[in-house]
């Protein structure tokens, strides 16, 4: 008898479909095997309580209650509500094996508890099943189910970025229960996997052929015997083959694959932060009930305030996940407080979240993560290096720029160097995702994609669902334990993130290297949507400044600093890398406001509870945080000015001074004139910036025939990602709007003003006041926009007579210099640039620098800088800056180099200008209506810093012990030596790392009460712990020691 089969030509793609359809879930159900693995159970009983559309519910109150029956069909609403169902299932039929309950509910989201409100698993769109255990056989199993009213994506309206629909509602459309048959399954798995490496292998390869006649002959098999049992037994022997033969042949690969669970979870995104604990519950229950059902892999969790929900709101589940950390397969990694965004917060917050994230998992966990974990964050500040060094964090593990426009970038695995030289170790993830299913695409992607082939041959997977939540299913499980050890694929292991990075760091010497910041070549929107949450954690930033170094006069201890972390916390949870850039839903920016809101409530009663403290007798006070003197134009009583000075590190009262200079408007013939001994400007009399001259160099500003202060507005419709982005075309619909009238406002002598309007047409309504101060080098401009347009972005511009090929802006604790030209890809793809607090376009010689209040988007083309003031998306918040603004900018020339122009203190004196702290206070902004005293207080902190040429970026009680933490940067891209730091109670001083562990603590040479000399290399970031000696009186000034500084 002739075999048939083995004259057959296997054609592939015929083969390939036959593979298909006989797993199929729409075609030939009837007689494939997709059809065969579940038997329904009609016998499930439904019941929904009636106490519904609350937004929480403790569960005993739940279970108490009262239900009604329910059948599939049910409507829930309204969006972002929740309600519970019970689910009945008879004794009858919990004494069946492989029993499952599938669950839709229009793709609302889950939550499936025990009958005593143990988490079990969630469900969604994407994880519609659930195996159910039951404790008993003798009576009903019962479960209850929370339903959210919203997707794991949200509830955008026709699109999933758009807003959220208010009138969706979500069906219940699958309620029932199912056996499972484990052999008819495990054939199923076996014949997707190998229809998957069928149909991803090369051709040319023998693996796909191996893997196509695998999957044809067990159907064959199958299909011959007539599905009878024992044939679904041989085809998973067929199937171990192949799976197994990397076993005994060895996979021929150099390649290893880590392969990692997570779950990236957005903190708040397309949903509000209250969802997001609930999806933190959800994912990490399901992770938890995978792990203690014997499922072997492991999972990476990062975002420590994730962690910190789940004990404050679902403690039982925070404790099994403890376990689980215990025994290896659960790892809390990144030790940050969230995933923050890395563009716009400055230096002291980011060392932040690691002081606080990492002492949680200290606390907690007793570990310490040496990675930082930031996947899904829109670019990353070349201070990042060195912030993570601080904070000892070793490796650094992201993908976004894979997202890249316009240039590929160029590594997958790299060491990458800060601005100050610091080095990490850097991974993205070949495949280019953080949410693989371990379908084989994503597999022999992460390979082929290898941008470092021969310098490593380690490479990360992270699979599960993300963004919204979800983590590793059964399934991908299911698909790993088949492909770990197949020949001809890569070998691919159950990792940590710990054991791949140490893996790679045995051949990092192999490995490139990349100097500076991750430019990201998308999103570049995010600098400027939401302007007033930019602003308000800028405002947040300095009001912590102010009050840490107020609380550094406690050196007895006398007040808790819980309070502050708290506040902390606070700015730091706004700071996660969609709710900071303005890339969520409405509801998100009105609880972020309410959070500052709130935060100023709690900055104002801290300050009140240190002061009586601290300074008692004091009833108004001023706070110069920094180590320079400080002179300014001050608004005293509401109307008065006057020019006050105070010394560096102070808090104390003020001097009334005498100025050197006057401000002075006068009219010309054909326009105003603004001007002191520093600056001259001359506007038009229809309000436009004619001139600007630097007096001392009579070096004019502007660009020859050129105006300044141009206010212009671009077409803003990007190609899908609203918020996000701003595309590079959109320079090319460029219109300028011209003032209409001036007037003088003040003539002198201490402030000289106009004021200025600017029509904008259909699109808002702004005005400006421009101002010199007396003793003030720059021009400052306070614009009142009202804001009404709907895709339109709004810019200043100022052509300059400077020509650079480089402009440098702020980032945290220094600069980066991007170019003014398009020579190449790289260079026109940053057409839109973040900066902080100043940007600037310099020669050898002269310079000029624009200083931002609030803003962050920057931009340079050629001899024109340009600030962006506001953006007008849609989605996903509908109404995204849609109202009334004030925005504070200002244009400074100086003469020499950039690192003597003071520009860093000019804009930090710009940006946080002194003011005069009284008792009186309300809970909308601090009120200031001082008692001006001419004679000085003594200066409560008897701290100095000796040198002006590094700043103080935060003073603080220590963590730990009776010692104050002082940390300094070098701004200027300089080496600078001999820096003395003083204290009047100095007995010891220590460098530290930024997260104070005791185990970095090295001592530092000290003499007089004195610690120095200090070296700082460019850019570098220090942290000096002093021990102070707290038996004396400091509050009352009573010490009789003075430290002697060096000049």
């Amino acid at each position: 008898m002739v075999n048939m089969s083995s004259t057959v030509l296997k054609h592939k793609r015929a083969t390939l479909e036959r593979l298909e359809k006989y797993i199929s879930e729409i075609y030939f159900t009837d007689v494939n095997l997709f059809g065969r693995v579940d038997s329904k159970i009609p016998h499930c009983k439904l019941y929904r309580s009636l106490a519904r559309k609350q937004t929480y519910q403790a569960f005993e109150s739940v279970k108490n209650g009262v239900f009604q029956l329910i059948t599939e069909g049910e409507e829930f609403k309204p969006l972002w509500s929740q309600h519970w169902v019970k689910v009945i299932i008879p004794a009858n039929v919990c004494n069946m094996e492989n029993l499952y309950l599938h669950w839709d509910v229009s793709g609302a989201e889950s939550l499936v508890c025990d009958k005593d409100g143990n988490l079990i698993q969630g469900m969604s769109h994407k994880r519609k099943e659930m195996k159910i255990v039951v404790k008993s056989h003798d009576e009903d199993a019962v479960f209850f189910i929370q339903i959210s009213c919203t997707g794991l994506f949200g509830a955008g309206l026709n699109g999933m970025i758009n807003a959220p629909d208010p009138n969706k509602t979500y069906n219940l459309t699958k309620a029932h229960i199912f056996v499972r048959d484990q052999a008819k399954y495990a054939v199923f798995m076996d014949l997707s996997v190998l229809y998957d490496i069928a149909k991803e292998s090369d051709d040319n390869t023998s693996l796909c052929y191996d893997a196509l006649y695998t999957g044809n002959e067990i159907i064959n098999v199958i299909t011959l015997n007539d599905h009878s049992p024992e044939s679904y037994q041989q085809a998973i022997q067929i199937g171990k083959k192949l799976f197994n033969s990397g076993i005994v042949n060895g996979t021929s690969s150099r390649d290893t694959i880590h392969a990692i669970g997570n779950c990236h979870i957005d903190t708040a995104w397309l949903w509000p932060y209250r969802e997001t604990i609930r999806k933190v519950a959800r994912s990490w229950s399901t992770t938890i009930s995978m792990f203690e059902a014997g499922m072997e892999f492991n999972f990476a969790g990062s975002q420590v305030v994730q962690f910190s929900w789940l004990k404050k709101f679902y403690p039982k589940l925070f404790s099994a996940l403890k376990a689980q950390v215990v025994k290896g397969h659960f790892s809390p990694v990144g030790g940050s407080w969230v995933e923050m965004d890395t563009n716009i917060p400055n230096a002291e917050s980011m060392v932040r979240q690691f002081l606080y994230g990492q002492k949680f998992y200290r606390e907690e966990f007793g570990t310490h993560s040496d990675i930082l974990w930031l996947p899904d964050t829109f670019g990353y500040s070349g201070q990042l290096p060195q912030i993570m060094q601080l904070c000892d964090i070793k490796y650094f593990l992201s993908q976004k720029l894979s997202w890249n426009l316009t240039n590929t970038f160029p590594h997958h695995t790299f060491i990458w160097k800060g601005i100050d030289q610091s080095k990490v170790l850097a991974h993205f993830p070949p495949g280019d995702t953080y949410e693989s299913d371990l379908k084989i695409k994503d597999v022999l992607k992460t390979v082929s994609n290898n941008k470092d082939k021969g310098r490593t041959h380690d490479q990360m997977l992270l699979f599960g669902h993300g963004d919204g939540g979800g983590g590793p299913t059964p399934e991908m499980i299911d698909r790993l334990e088949r492909i770990s050890s197949i020949t001809g694929m890569p070998q691919i292991v159950r990792s940590t993130p710990q054991k791949f990075f140490t893996a790679v760091e045995k051949s990092s010497n192999m490995l490139c290297e990349w100097w500076g910041e991750l430019y990201f070549e998308l999103h570049r929107g995010t600098y400027t949507t939401h302007a007033k949450l930019k602003e308000s954690n800028r405002v947040a930033e300095f009001w912590m400044t102010d009050i840490e170094f107020l609380s550094s006069l406690d050196v007895k201890g006398l007040v808790s600093c819980s309070k502050i972390e708290e506040m902390w916390k606070t700015v730091l949870f706004n700071q996660f890398h969609d709710i900071l850039p303005g890339s969520a839903i409405e509801q998100v920016f009105i609880d972020a406001m309410e959070d500052y809101t709130n935060l100023l409530i709690l900055y104002n009663e801290e300050w009140e509870t240190i002061r009586d403290v601290v300074m008692p007798d004091s009833k108004s006070f001023v706070v110069n945080p920094y180590n320079w003197a400080r002179r300014q134009v001050l608004t005293i009583n509401e109307v008065e000015e006057a020019l006050v000075e105070v010394p560096s590190t102070y808090i104390g009262s003020i001097s009334l001074v005498t100025p050197t200079d006057k401000a002075g408007a006068f009219v010309l013939e054909d326009g105003i004139c603004l001007c002191n001994s520093l600056i001259k400007v001359v506007f038009s009399l229809e309000g436009l910036l004619k001139s600007l001259v630097h007096k001392p160099t009579q070096r004019e500003c502007l660009e020859a025939g050129g105006m300044g202060n141009r206010y212009v507005i671009f077409d803003d419709v990007p190609l899908f990602w609203d918020a996000w982005d701003v595309m590079e075309y959109h320079v090319e619909t460029r219109q300028e709007f011209h003032p209409t009238s001036i007037q003088v406002v003040e003539s002198g002598p201490l402030r000289a003003s106009v004021k200025i309007t600017v029509p904008l047409g259909a699109h808002g309504d702004l005005t400006f006041i421009a101002t010199v101060l007396a003793e003030t080098p720059y021009l400052s401009f306070k614009a009142d926009v009202s804001w009404r347009a709907a895709h339109k972005f709004l810019k200043v511009e100022f052509p300059l007579s400077v020509s650079s090929t480089e402009a440098q802006y702020e980032i945290q604790s220094g600069f980066v210099s991007r170019p003014t030209h398009a020579n190449t890809s790289w260079d026109s793809a940053k057409f839109e640039v973040s900066g902080h607090k100043w940007a600037h376009l310099g020669e050898p010689n002269f310079g000029v620098g624009l200083l931002s209040k609030s803003k962050y988007g920057y931009s340079a083309n050629h001899n024109c800088l340009t600030l962006s003031l506001l953006r007008s998306t849609k989605a996903p918040d509908a109404n995204a800056d849609m109202d009334d603004h004030v925005i504070e900018y200002a244009i400074y020339p100086h003469a020499g180099p950039l690192y003597t122009s003071r520009i860093v203190q000019h804009a930090i004196n710009f940006n946080h200008p002194l003011l005069l702290h009284s008792t009186l206070h309300d809970n909308t902004i601090p009120r200031y209506k001082p008692t001006l005293n001419p004679a000085r207080l003594v200066n409560k902190t008897s701290l100095r810093v000796s040198s002006e040429e590094v700043i103080v970026q935060a003073i603080k009680k220590g963590e730990h012990g009776s010692g104050l933490v002082v940390r300094l940067y070098e701004p200027y891209a300089n080496t600078v030596s001999n820096v003395f730091i003083s204290h009047d109670l100095l007995s010891q001083a220590f460098s530290i790392n930024a997260v104070e562990r005791e185990s970095s603590k090295a001592p530092l040479s000290t003499s007089e009460n004195k610690v120095g000399p200090l070296i700082f290399r460019p850019f570098e970031i220090k942290t000096i712990y002093l021990e102070l000696d707290a038996t004396v009186d400091f509050t009352n000034g009573s010490s009789s020691k003075r430290a002697k500084l060096d000049e």
